[in-house]
């Protein structure tokens, strides 16, 4: 079982938040830890399937703006825009040809946080701890749009539901007076499960995200035993 700490710095890392030192350590670390390795790659894949189902999204009317702003004025000519790609994919390329023009290392990293905050601005990513020693091993990620009201939830090594019973993901607002459901739990073969899922009202803030034991066809609130938590 990876640890809560090593946990959050394999999301850093695939979301590129780590320093250079940081990166080159964690990647010696990735060389000799095989479960290590097994978590990053999911975590990675859970990023690639969210941003495969999040559309196209328009941003800040003053980002690209204050790209140009980053920009040698003198390479501006470089830059292609195409019309007929989606305004998040035109930004990201945008940037990209920025970087690949400019040699100083400060602006090129000043745009890249520029570019990742825009991005990342609506994600949340929360890892869940098991409660019972039974889900000790269970690896639980949790990748969360606010302002899409939608996640993804990965489970790994989760034990086959008891007949007559379902796993069921819960999302706690502190503005409500009960979690929220969030949708039972299928697990798929080799005790795993990738699901797609969306409240069952509006939140407003998910504040934690908890996965519960509930007879079958899950619940409107908790009834059942609480067996993951995590923020």
């Amino acid at each position: 079982m990876i640890d809560e700490a090593k946990q959050q710095v394999a999301i850093d890392y695939v979301l590129g938040e780590l320093s250079y030192a940081e990166s080159a350590a964690f990647e010696k670390e990735l060389a000799s830890d095989r479960g290590l390795r097994d978590f990053t790659r999911a975590v990675t894949e859970d990023f690639a399937s969210l941003a495969l189902t999040a559309g196209a999204v328009r941003p800040r009317p003053d980002l690209f703006l204050r790209i140009l702003a980053k920009a040698n004025p003198a390479r501006r000519s470089k830059l292609i825009l195409v019309s007929f790609l989606p305004w998040a994919l035109a930004a990201c390329l945008a940037i990209a040809l920025l970087l690949l023009g400019m040699e100083d290392s400060r602006i090129k990293g000043e745009l890249a946080e520029l570019g990742r905050r825009d991005v990342l601005a609506h994600l949340q990513i929360a890892s869940l701890q098991a409660q019972v020693n039974a889900y000790a091993k269970t690896s639980a990620i949790v990748v969360w749009n606010a302002q899409r009201q939608s996640g993804l939830l990965r489970l790994q090594e989760l034990p086959a539901s008891e007949p007559g019973h379902d796993y069921q993901l819960w999302i706690i607002d502190p503005a409500e007076k009960a979690p929220v459901s969030a949708g039972v739990v299928p697990v798929e073969r080799g005790n795993a499960a990738t699901i797609e899922f969306r409240p069952a009202h509006p939140v407003t803030t998910a504040a934690k995200f908890a996965v519960s034991i509930e007879k079958a066809g899950g619940s409107t609130v908790p009834q059942g035993q609480i067996i993951l938590v995590g923020d």
